[in-house]
Protein backbone atom coordinates (compact mmCIF):
# COMPACT_ATOMS: atom_id res chain seq x y z
CA UNK A 1 0.00 0.00 0.00
CA UNK A 2 1.55 3.55 -0.72
CA UNK A 3 1.49 5.40 1.66
CA UNK A 4 -0.59 9.17 1.34
CA UNK A 5 -1.19 7.93 -1.87
CA UNK A 6 -5.17 8.13 -3.00
CA UNK A 7 -5.61 5.57 -5.32
CA UNK A 8 -7.26 6.71 -8.68
CA UNK A 9 -9.86 3.85 -9.50
CA UNK A 10 -12.36 5.24 -11.99
CA UNK A 11 -15.36 3.45 -13.60
CA UNK A 12 -16.80 4.25 -16.80
CA UNK A 13 -20.33 2.57 -17.34
CA UNK A 14 -22.42 2.66 -20.14
CA UNK A 15 -26.27 2.37 -18.57
CA UNK A 16 -28.15 0.33 -20.66
CA UNK A 17 -31.40 1.17 -19.47
CA UNK A 18 -32.92 3.78 -22.51
CA UNK A 19 -31.98 1.05 -24.55
CA UNK A 20 -33.81 -1.80 -23.02
CA UNK A 21 -36.52 0.16 -22.42
CA UNK A 22 -36.77 1.62 -25.98
CA UNK A 23 -35.39 -0.58 -28.91
CA UNK A 24 -38.13 -3.21 -29.35
CA UNK A 25 -39.64 0.57 -30.73
CA UNK A 26 -37.29 1.07 -33.05
CA UNK A 27 -36.17 -1.46 -34.83
CA UNK A 28 -37.58 -2.16 -38.49
CA UNK A 29 -40.34 -4.67 -38.97
CA UNK A 30 -38.94 -6.31 -42.07
CA UNK A 31 -35.79 -7.13 -40.37
CA UNK A 32 -36.94 -9.59 -37.64
CA UNK A 33 -38.76 -12.48 -37.85
CA UNK A 34 -42.44 -12.40 -37.18
CA UNK A 35 -42.34 -14.69 -34.58
CA UNK A 36 -40.30 -12.16 -32.26
CA UNK A 37 -43.34 -9.87 -32.15
CA UNK A 38 -45.49 -12.40 -30.27
CA UNK A 39 -43.14 -12.82 -27.50
CA UNK A 40 -41.91 -9.26 -27.45
CA UNK A 41 -44.63 -8.24 -25.21
CA UNK A 42 -44.36 -10.72 -22.85
CA UNK A 43 -40.88 -10.51 -22.15
CA UNK A 44 -41.07 -6.76 -21.38
CA UNK A 45 -44.27 -7.29 -19.23
CA UNK A 46 -41.94 -9.60 -16.97
CA UNK A 47 -39.24 -7.63 -17.03
CA UNK A 48 -40.73 -4.74 -15.74
CA UNK A 49 -42.65 -7.09 -13.29
CA UNK A 50 -39.23 -8.95 -12.30
CA UNK A 51 -40.93 -12.11 -12.95
CA UNK A 52 -37.97 -14.32 -12.96
CA UNK A 53 -39.48 -17.26 -14.20
CA UNK A 54 -41.53 -15.67 -17.50
CA UNK A 55 -38.02 -13.62 -18.04
CA UNK A 56 -36.42 -17.36 -18.71
CA UNK A 57 -39.05 -18.56 -20.48
CA UNK A 58 -39.56 -15.85 -23.21
CA UNK A 59 -35.89 -15.16 -23.06
CA UNK A 60 -35.30 -18.65 -24.28
CA UNK A 61 -37.72 -18.25 -26.90
CA UNK A 62 -36.33 -15.08 -28.13
CA UNK A 63 -33.20 -16.62 -28.31
CA UNK A 64 -34.60 -19.54 -29.97
CA UNK A 65 -36.01 -17.35 -32.71
CA UNK A 66 -33.03 -15.23 -33.54
CA UNK A 67 -30.90 -18.81 -33.02
CA UNK A 68 -30.07 -19.50 -36.84
CA UNK A 69 -30.54 -15.97 -38.27
CA UNK A 70 -27.56 -13.70 -39.78
CA UNK A 71 -25.45 -11.40 -37.15
CA UNK A 72 -26.72 -7.81 -37.67
CA UNK A 73 -27.15 -4.95 -35.24
CA UNK A 74 -30.80 -5.40 -35.24
CA UNK A 75 -30.41 -9.16 -33.48
CA UNK A 76 -27.39 -8.36 -31.88
CA UNK A 77 -28.92 -5.69 -30.09
CA UNK A 78 -32.71 -7.69 -28.80
CA UNK A 79 -30.64 -10.66 -28.23
CA UNK A 80 -27.63 -8.62 -25.69
CA UNK A 81 -30.44 -6.99 -23.39
CA UNK A 82 -32.06 -10.15 -23.63
CA UNK A 83 -29.48 -11.62 -22.33
CA UNK A 84 -28.75 -8.79 -20.12
CA UNK A 85 -32.35 -9.56 -18.04
CA UNK A 86 -31.82 -13.15 -18.33
CA UNK A 87 -28.61 -13.50 -16.56
CA UNK A 88 -30.38 -11.78 -13.86
CA UNK A 89 -33.28 -14.06 -13.49
CA UNK A 90 -31.20 -17.09 -13.30
CA UNK A 91 -29.00 -15.33 -10.51
CA UNK A 92 -31.97 -14.04 -8.81
CA UNK A 93 -33.13 -17.95 -8.45
CA UNK A 94 -29.60 -18.89 -7.43
CA UNK A 95 -29.08 -20.46 -10.67
CA UNK A 96 -25.98 -18.98 -10.95
CA UNK A 97 -24.29 -22.04 -13.56
CA UNK A 98 -26.74 -20.82 -16.54
CA UNK A 99 -26.17 -17.33 -15.71
CA UNK A 100 -23.05 -17.81 -15.80
CA UNK A 101 -23.58 -19.67 -19.22
CA UNK A 102 -25.86 -16.45 -20.19
CA UNK A 103 -23.33 -13.65 -19.76
CA UNK A 104 -20.74 -15.97 -21.79
CA UNK A 105 -23.56 -15.64 -24.58
CA UNK A 106 -24.17 -11.83 -24.02
CA UNK A 107 -20.22 -10.97 -24.50
CA UNK A 108 -19.78 -11.91 -28.43
CA UNK A 109 -23.38 -9.53 -29.30
CA UNK A 110 -21.77 -6.66 -26.46
CA UNK A 111 -18.14 -7.15 -28.37
CA UNK A 112 -20.36 -6.85 -31.89
CA UNK A 113 -22.25 -3.67 -30.54
CA UNK A 114 -19.09 -2.17 -29.10
CA UNK A 115 -20.00 -1.79 -25.74
CA UNK A 116 -16.57 -2.09 -23.94
CA UNK A 117 -17.87 -1.47 -20.65
CA UNK A 118 -20.39 -3.57 -20.73
CA UNK A 119 -18.10 -6.50 -22.01
CA UNK A 120 -15.86 -5.67 -19.66
CA UNK A 121 -18.85 -6.07 -16.57
CA UNK A 122 -19.52 -9.40 -17.76
CA UNK A 123 -16.59 -10.72 -17.80
CA UNK A 124 -16.32 -9.87 -14.18
CA UNK A 125 -19.71 -10.51 -13.19
CA UNK A 126 -19.24 -14.09 -14.22
CA UNK A 127 -15.74 -14.68 -11.60
CA UNK A 128 -17.92 -12.82 -9.45
CA UNK A 129 -20.64 -14.92 -9.45
CA UNK A 130 -19.52 -18.41 -9.19
CA UNK A 131 -19.68 -20.08 -6.57
CA UNK A 132 -16.56 -21.99 -7.35
CA UNK A 133 -18.16 -25.31 -5.28
CA UNK A 134 -15.25 -27.87 -4.53
CA UNK A 135 -14.61 -30.44 -1.98
CA UNK A 136 -10.67 -30.54 -1.03
CA UNK A 137 -8.59 -32.97 0.51
CA UNK A 138 -5.32 -32.29 2.84
CA UNK A 139 -2.05 -34.66 1.47
CA UNK A 140 1.05 -35.30 1.79
CA UNK A 141 1.76 -36.37 -1.43
CA UNK A 142 2.45 -33.18 -3.10
CA UNK A 143 3.45 -34.13 -6.93
CA UNK A 144 0.76 -32.31 -7.99
CA UNK A 145 1.11 -29.00 -6.53
CA UNK A 146 2.58 -26.54 -9.20
CA UNK A 147 6.43 -26.00 -8.79
CA UNK A 148 8.09 -23.52 -11.39
CA UNK A 149 11.77 -23.29 -9.81
CA UNK A 150 11.59 -19.77 -9.90
CA UNK A 151 14.22 -18.32 -7.51
CA UNK A 152 13.06 -18.32 -3.79
CA UNK A 153 10.08 -20.66 -4.40
CA UNK A 154 9.12 -23.46 -2.03
CA UNK A 155 8.75 -26.82 -4.07
CA UNK A 156 5.15 -26.78 -1.98
CA UNK A 157 3.72 -25.14 1.01
CA UNK A 158 2.68 -21.02 1.30
CA UNK A 159 5.15 -18.19 3.52
CA UNK A 160 3.24 -16.08 5.50
CA UNK A 161 3.79 -13.16 7.36
CA UNK A 162 3.24 -9.32 7.98
CA UNK A 163 4.59 -5.92 6.84
CA UNK A 164 7.15 -4.70 9.56
CA UNK A 165 5.45 -2.01 11.71
CA UNK A 166 7.67 1.29 12.74
CA UNK A 167 6.18 0.46 16.09
CA UNK A 168 8.67 -2.49 16.41
CA UNK A 169 5.63 -5.06 16.35
CA UNK A 170 8.10 -8.24 15.18
CA UNK A 171 6.07 -11.47 13.66
CA UNK A 172 5.33 -14.47 15.47
CA UNK A 173 8.24 -16.78 15.59
CA UNK A 174 7.14 -19.24 13.28
CA UNK A 175 5.72 -16.74 10.24
CA UNK A 176 7.84 -17.38 7.65
CA UNK A 177 8.11 -13.79 5.61
CA UNK A 178 8.56 -10.38 6.60
CA UNK A 179 8.23 -6.91 4.53
CA UNK A 180 9.68 -3.93 4.26
CA UNK A 181 9.16 -0.44 2.10
CA UNK A 182 11.42 1.64 1.15
CA UNK A 183 10.94 4.66 -1.75
CA UNK A 184 13.06 4.39 -4.32
CA UNK A 185 15.63 7.24 -5.02
CA UNK A 186 14.73 8.91 -1.56
CA UNK A 187 16.05 5.99 0.66
CA UNK A 188 18.76 4.67 1.46
CA UNK A 189 18.33 0.96 2.22
CA UNK A 190 21.20 0.76 4.21
CA UNK A 191 19.53 3.18 6.74
CA UNK A 192 16.75 0.58 7.85
CA UNK A 193 19.53 -2.38 8.29
CA UNK A 194 18.67 -2.42 12.08
CA UNK A 195 15.33 -3.28 11.12
CA UNK A 196 16.03 -5.38 8.14
CA UNK A 197 19.07 -7.39 9.38
CA UNK A 198 17.33 -8.91 12.21
CA UNK A 199 15.05 -10.81 9.89
CA UNK A 200 17.88 -11.65 7.57
CA UNK A 201 18.93 -14.93 9.60
CA UNK A 202 17.68 -17.39 6.89
CA UNK A 203 14.32 -18.39 9.23
CA UNK A 204 12.47 -16.37 6.88
CA UNK A 205 11.61 -15.05 3.56
CA UNK A 206 11.99 -10.88 3.01
CA UNK A 207 10.23 -9.11 1.10
CA UNK A 208 11.39 -5.30 -0.23
CA UNK A 209 8.60 -3.40 -1.82
CA UNK A 210 10.41 -0.60 -4.05
CA UNK A 211 7.89 2.16 -4.11
CA UNK A 212 8.20 5.29 -6.51
CA UNK A 213 7.19 7.85 -4.56
CA UNK A 214 6.08 10.10 -7.31
CA UNK A 215 4.72 6.97 -9.50
CA UNK A 216 4.93 8.02 -13.16
CA UNK A 217 7.66 10.68 -12.80
CA UNK A 218 9.73 8.58 -10.62
CA UNK A 219 9.93 6.09 -13.44
CA UNK A 220 11.26 9.04 -15.68
CA UNK A 221 14.21 9.74 -12.20
CA UNK A 222 14.91 5.56 -12.84
CA UNK A 223 15.57 5.99 -16.25
CA UNK A 224 17.93 8.32 -16.05
CA UNK A 225 21.80 7.47 -15.94
CA UNK A 226 22.25 9.47 -12.36
CA UNK A 227 19.83 6.62 -11.06
CA UNK A 228 22.57 3.79 -11.88
CA UNK A 229 24.68 4.16 -8.82
CA UNK A 230 21.85 3.98 -6.59
CA UNK A 231 19.80 1.72 -8.08
CA UNK A 232 23.78 -0.77 -7.81
CA UNK A 233 24.18 0.40 -4.23
CA UNK A 234 20.71 -1.14 -3.32
CA UNK A 235 21.03 -4.04 -5.03
CA UNK A 236 24.45 -4.60 -3.19
CA UNK A 237 22.83 -4.11 0.26
CA UNK A 238 20.46 -6.99 -0.58
CA UNK A 239 23.11 -8.80 -1.61
CA UNK A 240 24.46 -8.94 1.62
CA UNK A 241 21.36 -10.17 3.29
CA UNK A 242 21.60 -14.14 4.49
CA UNK A 243 18.50 -14.58 3.53
CA UNK A 244 15.99 -15.35 0.29
CA UNK A 245 14.80 -11.55 -1.00
CA UNK A 246 11.91 -10.63 -2.98
CA UNK A 247 12.01 -7.75 -4.30
CA UNK A 248 8.39 -6.11 -5.18
CA UNK A 249 8.97 -3.02 -8.34
CA UNK A 250 6.99 -0.38 -8.60
CA UNK A 251 3.73 -2.27 -6.94
CA UNK A 252 0.60 -0.93 -8.22
CA UNK A 253 1.57 0.41 -10.97
CA UNK A 254 -1.85 0.41 -12.49
CA UNK A 255 -3.82 1.73 -9.91
CA UNK A 256 -1.33 5.03 -9.28
CA UNK A 257 -3.05 8.60 -8.82
CA UNK A 258 -0.35 9.67 -11.82
CA UNK A 259 -1.15 7.28 -13.77
CA UNK A 260 2.27 4.91 -14.86
CA UNK A 261 2.75 4.92 -18.73
CA UNK A 262 3.17 1.42 -19.41
CA UNK A 263 6.05 1.38 -21.88
CA UNK A 264 7.92 3.53 -18.97
CA UNK A 265 7.02 1.19 -16.45
CA UNK A 266 8.61 -1.67 -18.39
CA UNK A 267 11.83 -0.16 -19.19
CA UNK A 268 12.13 1.01 -15.77
CA UNK A 269 11.32 -2.52 -13.93
CA UNK A 270 13.78 -4.22 -16.78
CA UNK A 271 16.55 -1.64 -16.23
CA UNK A 272 15.76 -2.68 -12.34
CA UNK A 273 15.78 -6.32 -12.85
CA UNK A 274 19.07 -6.27 -15.31
CA UNK A 275 20.95 -4.56 -12.07
CA UNK A 276 19.20 -6.71 -9.50
CA UNK A 277 20.26 -9.96 -12.00
CA UNK A 278 24.26 -8.81 -12.18
CA UNK A 279 24.47 -7.49 -8.81
CA UNK A 280 22.64 -9.97 -6.11
CA UNK A 281 21.68 -13.59 -7.06
CA UNK A 282 19.53 -14.15 -3.48
CA UNK A 283 16.97 -11.68 -5.47
CA UNK A 284 14.16 -12.65 -7.05
CA UNK A 285 11.90 -9.78 -9.07
CA UNK A 286 7.98 -9.36 -8.43
CA UNK A 287 5.77 -8.04 -10.88
CA UNK A 288 3.13 -6.79 -8.70
CA UNK A 289 -0.13 -4.77 -9.33
CA UNK A 290 -3.31 -4.34 -7.64
CA UNK A 291 -6.12 -6.83 -7.84
CA UNK A 292 -8.48 -4.53 -9.72
CA UNK A 293 -6.70 -1.59 -12.60
CA UNK A 294 -7.61 1.52 -13.27
CA UNK A 295 -10.94 1.56 -15.68
CA UNK A 296 -8.63 2.66 -18.72
CA UNK A 297 -5.70 -0.14 -18.21
CA UNK A 298 -4.98 -3.03 -18.17
CA UNK A 299 -2.74 -5.70 -15.41
CA UNK A 300 -1.30 -7.49 -19.09
CA UNK A 301 0.21 -3.21 -20.55
CA UNK A 302 2.70 -3.47 -17.53
CA UNK A 303 3.64 -7.04 -17.37
CA UNK A 304 7.24 -6.37 -18.62
CA UNK A 305 7.96 -10.00 -19.97
CA UNK A 306 8.82 -13.49 -18.25
CA UNK A 307 12.55 -13.30 -18.72
CA UNK A 308 12.29 -10.63 -16.19
CA UNK A 309 9.64 -11.95 -13.85
CA UNK A 310 10.22 -14.35 -11.15
CA UNK A 311 6.77 -14.01 -8.91
CA UNK A 312 3.97 -12.55 -9.93
CA UNK A 313 2.67 -10.60 -6.61
CA UNK A 314 -1.10 -8.73 -6.38
CA UNK A 315 -2.50 -6.31 -3.75
CA UNK A 316 -5.16 -7.87 -2.11
CA UNK A 317 -7.33 -5.43 0.22
CA UNK A 318 -11.07 -6.76 0.95
CA UNK A 319 -13.18 -4.05 2.38
CA UNK A 320 -17.02 -4.00 3.32
CA UNK A 321 -16.76 -0.19 1.37
CA UNK A 322 -15.00 0.84 -1.80
CA UNK A 323 -14.79 4.94 -0.35
CA UNK A 324 -14.29 4.34 3.78
CA UNK A 325 -14.88 8.61 3.28
CA UNK A 326 -18.29 7.79 2.27
CA UNK A 327 -19.05 4.67 3.65
CA UNK A 328 -22.46 3.88 1.97
CA UNK A 329 -23.88 0.95 -0.50
CA UNK A 330 -22.68 1.28 -3.77
CA UNK A 331 -24.29 0.65 -7.13
CA UNK A 332 -24.25 -3.02 -7.83
CA UNK A 333 -22.56 -3.32 -10.87
CA UNK A 334 -19.38 -0.81 -8.95
CA UNK A 335 -19.55 -3.07 -5.89
CA UNK A 336 -19.33 -6.06 -8.13
CA UNK A 337 -16.41 -4.75 -10.19
CA UNK A 338 -14.42 -3.88 -7.57
CA UNK A 339 -15.37 -6.60 -4.93
CA UNK A 340 -16.97 -4.72 -2.65
CA UNK A 341 -20.19 -5.40 -0.37
CA UNK A 342 -21.90 -8.55 -1.59
CA UNK A 343 -19.30 -9.19 -3.78
CA UNK A 344 -16.06 -8.81 -0.93
CA UNK A 345 -14.75 -11.87 -1.59
CA UNK A 346 -11.09 -12.36 -1.30
CA UNK A 347 -10.97 -15.73 -3.10
CA UNK A 348 -12.74 -14.41 -6.64
CA UNK A 349 -10.46 -11.03 -6.43
CA UNK A 350 -7.38 -13.38 -6.11
CA UNK A 351 -9.08 -15.07 -8.71
CA UNK A 352 -8.18 -12.83 -11.76
CA UNK A 353 -4.04 -12.36 -11.19
CA UNK A 354 -4.01 -17.02 -10.65
CA UNK A 355 -5.74 -17.02 -13.91
CA UNK A 356 -3.53 -14.53 -15.61
CA UNK A 357 0.09 -15.86 -14.20
CA UNK A 358 -0.37 -18.86 -12.10
CA UNK A 359 0.20 -21.64 -15.01
CA UNK A 360 4.24 -20.22 -15.60
CA UNK A 361 4.55 -18.21 -12.14
CA UNK A 362 4.18 -18.63 -8.36
CA UNK A 363 1.78 -16.20 -7.14
CA UNK A 364 2.61 -13.81 -3.75
CA UNK A 365 -0.07 -11.71 -2.09
CA UNK A 366 2.21 -8.89 -1.73
CA UNK A 367 0.25 -7.35 0.68
CA UNK A 368 -3.45 -8.10 1.74
CA UNK A 369 -5.47 -6.29 4.28
CA UNK A 370 -9.30 -6.54 5.59
CA UNK A 371 -10.87 -3.11 7.12
CA UNK A 372 -12.14 -3.84 10.39
CA UNK A 373 -13.27 -0.13 11.10
CA UNK A 374 -12.68 3.51 9.86
CA UNK A 375 -10.61 5.65 11.55
CA UNK A 376 -12.37 8.84 12.80
CA UNK A 377 -15.35 6.65 12.70
CA UNK A 378 -18.35 4.58 14.91
CA UNK A 379 -18.46 1.77 12.50
CA UNK A 380 -18.27 -1.44 13.31
CA UNK A 381 -16.33 -3.74 11.00
CA UNK A 382 -15.18 -6.35 13.07
CA UNK A 383 -17.49 -9.52 12.31
CA UNK A 384 -17.35 -8.48 8.40
CA UNK A 385 -13.40 -8.34 8.86
CA UNK A 386 -13.34 -11.67 10.69
CA UNK A 387 -15.12 -13.83 8.10
CA UNK A 388 -13.07 -12.11 5.21
CA UNK A 389 -9.61 -13.11 7.43
CA UNK A 390 -10.91 -16.59 7.86
CA UNK A 391 -11.85 -16.56 4.15
CA UNK A 392 -8.64 -15.59 2.90
CA UNK A 393 -6.14 -17.86 5.27
CA UNK A 394 -8.53 -20.71 5.19
CA UNK A 395 -8.79 -21.08 1.31
CA UNK A 396 -6.05 -18.95 -0.26
CA UNK A 397 -3.69 -21.62 -0.87
CA UNK A 398 -6.22 -24.46 -1.07
CA UNK A 399 -7.92 -23.03 -4.10
CA UNK A 400 -4.79 -21.99 -5.77
CA UNK A 401 -1.91 -23.77 -4.70
CA UNK A 402 -0.03 -21.53 -6.80
CA UNK A 403 0.11 -19.10 -4.04
CA UNK A 404 3.64 -19.49 -2.22
CA UNK A 405 3.02 -16.67 -0.56
CA UNK A 406 0.96 -14.13 1.87
CA UNK A 407 1.71 -10.82 3.74
CA UNK A 408 -0.64 -8.95 5.73
CA UNK A 409 -0.68 -5.30 6.02
CA UNK A 410 -0.64 -4.87 9.78
CA UNK A 411 -0.35 -1.53 9.55
CA UNK A 412 -2.82 1.35 10.04
CA UNK A 413 -2.62 4.50 8.12
CA UNK A 414 -2.76 6.87 10.93
CA UNK A 415 -5.02 9.38 9.42
CA UNK A 416 -8.65 9.60 9.30
CA UNK A 417 -11.13 8.53 6.95
CA UNK A 418 -8.77 5.46 6.10
CA UNK A 419 -9.37 1.94 6.79
CA UNK A 420 -7.97 0.16 9.86
CA UNK A 421 -6.42 -3.42 8.88
CA UNK A 422 -3.37 -3.23 11.76
CA UNK A 423 -3.66 -7.25 13.38
CA UNK A 424 -1.62 -5.67 16.01
CA UNK A 425 -3.73 -3.37 17.34
CA UNK A 426 -6.69 -5.19 17.43
CA UNK A 427 -6.55 -9.03 20.25
CA UNK A 428 -10.22 -9.90 18.01
CA UNK A 429 -8.54 -10.10 14.27
CA UNK A 430 -5.03 -11.21 15.72
CA UNK A 431 -7.11 -14.06 17.30
CA UNK A 432 -8.56 -14.91 14.12
CA UNK A 433 -5.55 -14.07 12.13
CA UNK A 434 -3.53 -17.13 14.44
CA UNK A 435 -6.24 -19.38 14.39
CA UNK A 436 -6.58 -19.73 10.78
CA UNK A 437 -3.28 -19.89 9.79
CA UNK A 438 -2.15 -22.36 12.31
CA UNK A 439 -4.70 -24.94 11.21
CA UNK A 440 -4.42 -24.01 7.26
CA UNK A 441 -1.40 -27.19 7.00
CA UNK A 442 0.01 -25.45 3.48
CA UNK A 443 1.61 -22.55 5.11
CA UNK A 444 5.16 -23.18 5.92
CA UNK A 445 5.56 -23.09 9.82
CA UNK A 446 9.48 -23.10 9.19
CA UNK A 447 12.31 -22.31 6.60
CA UNK A 448 13.23 -25.95 4.86
CA UNK A 449 10.16 -27.69 6.54
CA UNK A 450 7.74 -29.71 4.55
CA UNK A 451 4.12 -28.85 4.60
CA UNK A 452 0.94 -31.07 3.59
CA UNK A 453 -1.24 -29.05 0.31
CA UNK A 454 -4.90 -29.38 -0.48
CA UNK A 455 -5.88 -31.29 -3.54
CA UNK A 456 -9.15 -31.68 -5.25
CA UNK A 457 -10.59 -34.41 -2.92
CA UNK A 458 -11.60 -36.34 -6.71
CA UNK A 459 -7.63 -36.88 -7.24
CA UNK A 460 -7.04 -37.92 -3.58
CA UNK A 461 -4.71 -40.41 -3.23
CA UNK A 462 -2.83 -41.12 -0.07
CA UNK A 463 -2.32 -43.34 2.96
CA UNK A 464 -2.31 -40.73 5.75
CA UNK A 465 -4.15 -42.01 9.11
CA UNK A 466 -6.94 -39.24 8.81
CA UNK A 467 -8.82 -37.67 5.34
CA UNK A 468 -9.14 -34.45 6.69
CA UNK A 469 -11.82 -33.33 3.86
CA UNK A 470 -12.75 -28.95 3.41
CA UNK A 471 -15.35 -27.89 1.28
CA UNK A 472 -15.63 -24.33 -0.44
CA UNK A 473 -19.09 -22.34 -1.63
CA UNK A 474 -18.88 -18.79 -1.35
CA UNK A 475 -22.16 -17.42 -2.92
CA UNK A 476 -22.52 -13.97 -3.94
CA UNK A 477 -23.53 -11.62 -1.03
CA UNK A 478 -21.90 -14.15 1.48
CA UNK A 479 -25.73 -15.89 1.56
CA UNK A 480 -24.85 -18.97 4.33
CA UNK A 481 -24.52 -21.72 3.31
CA UNK A 482 -24.74 -25.72 4.75
CA UNK A 483 -22.11 -28.40 4.05
CA UNK A 484 -23.13 -32.39 4.89
CA UNK A 485 -21.18 -34.71 4.76
CA UNK A 486 -21.58 -38.71 4.16
CA UNK A 487 -20.03 -42.06 4.26
CA UNK A 488 -21.77 -44.96 3.09
CA UNK A 489 -24.76 -43.31 3.51
CA UNK A 490 -24.40 -42.49 7.28
CA UNK A 491 -24.29 -38.70 8.01
CA UNK A 492 -20.22 -37.31 9.38
CA UNK A 493 -19.81 -35.11 12.09
CA UNK A 494 -18.42 -32.10 10.13
CA UNK A 495 -17.63 -28.41 11.39
CA UNK A 496 -19.90 -25.87 10.53
CA UNK A 497 -18.03 -22.41 9.53
CA UNK A 498 -15.68 -21.89 6.61
CA UNK A 499 -13.81 -24.06 5.80
CA UNK A 500 -16.21 -26.98 6.82
CA UNK A 501 -13.83 -29.16 7.95
CA UNK A 502 -14.85 -32.82 8.01
CA UNK A 503 -12.49 -35.70 9.30
CA UNK A 504 -12.55 -39.31 8.76
CA UNK A 505 -10.51 -41.76 10.77
CA UNK A 506 -8.88 -44.16 8.28
CA UNK A 507 -8.20 -47.11 10.30
CA UNK A 508 -12.37 -47.49 10.73
CA UNK A 509 -12.74 -47.32 6.95
CA UNK A 510 -12.93 -51.30 5.32
CA UNK A 511 -10.83 -51.99 2.32
CA UNK A 512 -12.76 -51.63 -0.23
CA UNK A 513 -15.13 -49.61 -2.16
CA UNK A 514 -17.40 -46.71 -0.46
CA UNK A 515 -19.49 -44.17 -1.24
CA UNK A 516 -18.53 -40.20 0.02
CA UNK A 517 -21.04 -37.96 -0.86
CA UNK A 518 -20.93 -33.84 0.04
CA UNK A 519 -24.44 -32.08 0.10
CA UNK A 520 -23.99 -27.92 -0.20
CA UNK A 521 -27.22 -25.74 0.54
CA UNK A 522 -28.27 -22.63 0.72
CA UNK A 523 -31.63 -20.79 1.67
CA UNK A 524 -31.71 -18.80 -1.60
CA UNK A 525 -32.47 -22.12 -3.17
CA UNK A 526 -28.30 -22.98 -3.91
CA UNK A 527 -28.08 -26.78 -3.94
CA UNK A 528 -24.78 -28.97 -5.07
CA UNK A 529 -24.13 -32.47 -4.33
CA UNK A 530 -20.89 -33.50 -4.55
CA UNK A 531 -20.30 -37.66 -5.06
CA UNK A 532 -17.52 -39.93 -4.81
CA UNK A 533 -16.16 -43.23 -4.83
CA UNK A 534 -13.63 -43.76 -1.69
CA UNK A 535 -11.55 -47.36 -2.35
CA UNK A 536 -9.17 -48.72 0.78
CA UNK A 537 -6.21 -50.68 -1.02
CA UNK A 538 -5.20 -54.14 1.31
CA UNK A 539 -1.83 -51.18 1.87
CA UNK A 540 -4.07 -48.97 3.13
CA UNK A 541 -3.52 -46.62 0.40
CA UNK A 542 -7.01 -44.51 -0.19
CA UNK A 543 -7.98 -43.23 -3.17
CA UNK A 544 -11.17 -40.92 -4.00
CA UNK A 545 -12.44 -40.32 -7.64
CA UNK A 546 -15.55 -37.99 -8.58
CA UNK A 547 -18.44 -39.69 -9.75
Amino acid sequence: MRFGTKRGKHVIFILLSTMVSLLFSVCAFGAIPSAYWKVQQPFINARNSENNSDIIKYGKEIVAIFKDKPMDKDRAEILYTTYEAMYKAFENTADYGNAIEILKAQIPYGEYLGFADGVKLAKERINKINPMTQVYAVTQNTASIPFYGAKNEPKTGTYYGRVYSSGGVAPMENETAVSFYFECLQDNLEDFDYMIRPYADGNRLIHIAMNMPGENDTLKLVMQSDADAYLKETMEYLKSLDAPVLLRIGGEMNVWQNLADPSLYKQAYIKIANIARKTAPNVALVFSPNDVSNWNVDISDYYPGDSYVDWVGVSLYTNKYRNPQNPVVGKDFEEMYYGNGAYANPLTKLKNIVARYGSKKPIIITECGVGYGINGKTLDLNSFAKERIQMLYSYANMLYPQVKGIVYFDVDLGSSNKYLYSLSNSSQMMNQYQAFVESNEGFIKQMGGTSKAYVNAGSYQDNLPVIELATYCILPGNIPVTVEYSFDGKKVTSQGQIPYTCNIDASTVSTGIHELKVLIKSSNGYNKTKAYTLTKQENNLINIKEK
